[in-house]
């Protein structure tokens, strides 16, 4: 395996000056640069604080046994009782079969930073993912792209719940599940592993009740040598940890909202648009009945909290006996998630995408409101897996990795096409169809002349014969791909293997394509990758 490190500009713009240090870090963060000294501040600070440390570790403890987590994973979470102890902390939503490779990505870089932080600072350092099972946007996590029929195509498993449940409720069925994942991995094509990936992926969906289980199965067994620990945010037993918080956001939703709103303003007078959309009259929580998932607003006049479809309304005293006695009724959103996990975890650092570095600038004033400070934000691997065929490719087209990460390909594509298919027809064709019409023109004088009536019939003929010679020319410019078809499968498989629908391959393909080509150690080649520096793209060689 042989890494290359090049400069691939950001998703969003704020996290892309991040990343490079040309945004002012202060304006948007706790900590301006992430480096030791960072942590070891960042250390001190967590050191007066306390926490729910061993509640916590005892429903960490029920939850992972279920699950049937590995030992090192349990004694990390004995660990986090030790008053010392930490968590480097990253989250997603609970993709099937992990969703994209960034997800996995997420979690090496968790992971590494945690044994580079714990050698360092000589205290506990607990990898930890919080799996965001409160969300209820299934469109986003309910399938994976597979190559079917020469096209990059969505395998969508085939749900029947339509509302909008989180997906830590929402069921899987154990029979529709196994013919799916054997559907796509069959697309994966049979190798020496398949079998190996078959029931690695099957016993994952053991007591797998949900697609949370699923995901979380997956993970801890993927990374049981490194302890890996998981939270599932949308657990019904974690919520008694969180009642308090979850009053205190009831109490000061105004101070809340006030305080994104005027930060969003901030940046936007640095150049910077927000991604986070919020109104005056947002209560940033979440009430749900265990079906549906509505999200709170509070009205002004009323003095009460309704859903957006405003059929059911609270008073502020209602919903702090709510928080009390069925705090499983709440869930936070995009803005409160953060804080909730400030409250829960001593977070020496958040390993985070490129959206979340973004949007994670706007909530900067939030966390002072409770007496919390924004963690150190650690930008995550970003990485484009080429394989040894590929690279056979791509040096037939004369093109390098880079170039097509940084959109060469299509140019590249466009060049040969013009060589290969336009020049010998386009000239022609054009040259056909002037005369074709400079002969119809006269008969449509003619026709004319005779009935005026007639000139819609008559332009109809000429736009006809025109979109015939159209397409004769398209017949034959595809055989002529026909004739370089070798050619062109080069730059399908180029593009399809690192820029699927014109996407980073990060945010399509999923790791048991490579697991299923390359074995289970292919995760340990990842996780030897060192650790992004100054945000630089890793492509990785293999």
């Amino acid at each position: 395996m042989e890494v290359r490190d090049i400069s691939l500009p950001a998703a969003t713009k704020l996290a892309a000056d991040y990343i490079t240090g040309a945004f002012p870090a202060e304006r948007g963060f706790a900590y301006a640069r992430v480096d030791d000294e960072a942590f070891r501040r960042r250390l001190s600070y967590l050191q007066e604080k306390t926490y729910a440390r061993r509640a916590l570790a005892d429903y960490l403890r029920v939850y992972h046994r279920r699950l049937a987590a590995g030992a090192k994973t349990m004694g990390n979470i004995e660990r986090l009782s030790d008053e010392r102890s930490v968590v480097v902390v990253g989250g997603q939503q609970a993709g099937l079969l992990t969703g994209p490779l960034y997800t996995i990505y997420k979690i090496i870089t968790i992971i590494r930073l945690a044994k580079e932080q714990e050698e360092k600072l000589g205290v506990p350092v607990v990898p930890l993912f919080w799996i965001a099972g409160e969300d209820h946007d299934i469109a986003e996590i309910n399938h994976v792209y597979v190559v079917e029929g020469g096209e990059v195509k969505k395998a969508v498993y085939p749900h029947k719940v339509n509302d909008r449940r989180m997906a830590a409720d929402l069921p899987l069925d154990r029979r529709l599940a196994e013919e799916w994942v054997e559907r796509v991995v069959k697309t994966y094509g049979e190798t020496d592993v398949t079998n190996e990936l078959l029931s690695f992926l099957f016993s994952c969906l053991d007591g797998a009740a949900t697609f949370v289980d699923f995901f979380a199965a997956i993970v801890l067994r993927l990374f049981a040598d490194e302890g890996l620990v998981v939270l599932n945010a949308g657990d019904a037993a974690v919520r008694p940890l969180e009642r308090r918080f979850f009053a205190e956001l009831v109490n000061r939703h105004r101070d809340v909202t006030s305080a994104v709103l005027a930060q969003q303003e901030a940046l936007r007078a640095l150049g910077y648009a927000p991604l986070i959309e919020i109104g005056p009259d947002a209560a940033n929580l979440f009430y749900y009945d265990g079906h549906e998932r509505s999200l709170l607003h509070y009205d002004e006049q009323t003095g009460r909290f309704r859903t957006k479809a405003g059929n059911v309304a609270w008073t502020k005293e209602e919903l702090l006996a709510l928080a009390e006695t069925k705090p499983a009724c709440f869930s936070n959103n995009v803005v409160t998630r953060p804080l909730m996990q400030e409250y829960l975890l001593p977070t020496l650092a958040f390993v985070a995408g490129p959206g979340e570095i973004a949007y994670w600038a706007e909530l900067k004033e939030a966390f002072p409101l409770f007496g919390m400070e924004m963690p150190p934000v650690v930008p995550r691997l970003q990485a484009t897996i080429v394989s040894r065929s590929l690279q056979t490719d791509l040096a037939d087209l004369g093109l390098e990795a880079a170039d097509v990460l940084r959109g060469q390909l299509d140019v590249v594509k466009q060049q040969w096409l013009k060589r290969t298919a336009e020049a010998p027809l386009s000239s022609a064709f054009a040259k056909a169809k002037a005369e074709v019409e400079a002969a119809h023109r006269p008969l449509r004088e003619l026709g004319m002349a005779i009935d005026r009536g007639l000139e819609g019939l008559m332009a109809k003929n000429a736009a006809i014969i025109q979109a015939q010679i159209e397409f004769l020319q398209q017949a034959l410019e595809r055989a002529l791909l026909r004739k370089h078809e070798t050619q062109w499968r080069k730059f399908w498989r180029v593009e399809t293997a690192l820029r699927p629908h014109g996407a980073p391959q990060e945010r399509i393909w999923n790791v048991f394509y490579y697991v299923n080509r390359y074995g289970f150690d292919f995760v340990e080649k990842l996780l030897s990758i060192p650790a992004p520096e100054n945000g630089m793209h890793k492509i990785v060689y293999i």
